[in-house]
């Protein structure tokens, strides 16, 4: 499991490439924010056996659907599709 310091919904960090930030909401789980503040969408870690994968959505603009961005194997390329 990727080690953050983000732990509650209520905590945010910055990301050091983007101007997006991350909200860790359960561990393995993160809500990618725009600096204005609506939700880009989310990362998630997904284990198979030994492997770590991070899974990326995007939320589409005005609605609730969730479409699937891709796995990557690190979290920052994963982050990357939200900049």
């Amino acid at each position: 499991m990727i080690s953050t310091s983000t732990t509650t919904a209520s905590t945010t960090t910055a990301s050091t490439t983007t101007a997006t930030s991350l909200i860790a909401l359960r561990p393995g789980f993160w809500r990618v924010v725009h600096p204005a503040g609506h939700v880009l969408g989310y990362i998630e870690e997904v284990s198979s056996g030994a492997a770590h994968q991070f899974s990326a959505r995007r939320l589409v603009a005005n609605t609730t659907r969730l479409v699937d961005i891709g796995d990557f194997w690190s979290f920052e390329s994963a982050r990357a599709c939200f900049a």
